[in-house]
């Protein structure tokens, strides 16, 4: 186990022989939100309506992947949470690796330096990491059964070992928060009234671990001191934990605050045609997302989006006869398949409030072992980088996300103009 923990700098820190921060007339551009901790603390809508809150979790999900050797780095990713408008935060990682049973789990518990919130933010499938791939793409996984409220689910074991295997001691530090006490175990004393404010979120297997944590803390009446801080749960890119029962469970569940915090609060991007969120297959067994879904749709025209919108009605067609030997029914396909023009037109973050149109659980291995590569190969060419594929592993990149939720105008975390 690894548990490190690093000290942010300062913003004089990051312009050295500069003004602290940086003025154009009319607006800051370093740090690039500089009311940061007062955004995170407040509490009425999700996400908020300036679109910041999905930036600054996502840009910190890409940057969970900083390391070298397989291991984590503290200190960029600290450093990252000054620019954005943690100024001096402290920033403490745990990691575990077990090889055998493909867990490679790593976290990030980021807090202000007036300890009134923390972000929880769980790093993703490494490129370069053979086992950390296993466990977000196992197209056969095993399942173990977890209990809510005295009602067994079956989940899946990759993802639950993952978050289990940092799980105690990460709580142990947000017992600490809570007190008012530093993540830092140097560090010894209480300021101020405690945490207030708790974030979660990952992109790809973090995205996965992010959910099961907060599913944790939300069925636990002994995290409920915990649960009562979270304030959401923002996922990037996340595969499917469990089957409908357990996606319904969680759909249901309220906190202590009488919150149905997994089902209004626990927000899901998906961009385009990222091929991870319709993981695992269908052929593996039902599986079902839960939470709210946004859905990123890249601007289309012409004949591209005449052959996209017509690969897309055909994907939902060939698949009807599936649906009735799995005894699924045809009604929900028969409304994707009619909503097909109109998800055409679309461009921009929409978010599926209709049950029927969910991020469909992808129906053959097929779309894994050959779509969703061809996608990735077909971009790196321009004659057919506009071909509609269903799925894509380019769209996973947790940089599409970052630069599809800046906000207009913003500048980038180092300060350059998008």
């Amino acid at each position: 186990m690894r548990d490190e923990t690093e000290h942010g700098p300062s913003f004089a820190d990051l312009r050295p022989m500069k003004e602290p921060t940086f003025v154009e007339p009319g607006r800051v551009t370093f740090p690039v939100y500089p009311d940061l901790p007062e955004r995170l603390l407040d509490d009425k809508i999700h996400p908020d309506p300036d679109g910041v809150l999905p930036h600054v979790l996502a840009t910190l999900s890409a940057y969970a992947y900083a390391g070298y050797d397989q291991g984590c780095d503290a200190g960029t990713v600290a450093m990252m949470a000054t620019r954005l408008g943690l100024e001096d935060n402290r920033c403490r990682v745990f990691e575990q690796r077990v090889d055998a049973l493909y867990v490679s789990s790593a976290a990030y518990l980021l807090q202000d330096r007036e300890r009134r919130v923390a972000i929880l933010c769980y790093r993703g499938t490494q490129p370069e990491d053979i086992i950390s791939i296993l466990t977000d793409a196992d197209v056969h996984p095993e399942t173990l059964r977890v209990d809510l409220d005295g009602v067994t689910h079956e989940v899946h074991a990759g993802f639950y070992r993952n978050m289990r295997a940092t799980r105690y001691l990460i709580l142990q530090a947000l017992d600490r928060a809570v007190r008012g006490e530093s993540v830092d175990p140097r560090e010894e004393g209480t300021y101020g009234d405690g945490l207030e404010a708790l974030y979660i979120t990952g992109h790809s297997l973090g995205a996965a671990m992010a959910a099961l944590m907060a599913v944790t803390l939300v069925h636990e009446p002994r995290y409920a001191h915990i649960a009562r801080r979270l304030r959401a749960v923002y996922t990037f890119g996340q595969p499917m934990l469990g089957g409908p029962d357990f996606a319904r469970a969680c759909e249901r569940a309220t906190d202590s605050n009488g919150t149905r915090l997994l089902r209004d609060r626990l927000l899901r991007y998906i961009y385009d045609r990222d091929v991870v969120p319709a993981l695992p297959p269908r052929p593996v067994g039902p599986y079902a997302p839960f939470g709210r879904e946004f859905h990123y749709r890249r601007p289309r025209h012409g004949v591209d989006a005449a052959f996209a919108a017509l690969a897309d009605a055909a994907a939902e067609a060939v698949s009807l006869p599936g649906d009735l030997l799995t005894g699924t029914g045809p009604l929900p396909r028969l409304r994707r398949l009619v909503a097909v023009p109109r998800r055409a037109r679309e461009q921009g973050w929409v978010e599926r409030r209709d049950p029927a149109l969910p991020y469909p659980q992808m129906d053959s291995l097929a779309g894994l072992a050959v779509v969703a590569p061809l996608a990735f190969f077909a971009a790196r060419l321009a004659l057919t980088r506009s071909l509609p594929f269903k799925y894509s592993f380019e769209d996973h990149g947790p940089g599409r996300y970052v630069n599809a939720l800046a906000p207009e105008g913003v500048l980038s975390e180092f300060g350059d103009v998008r």
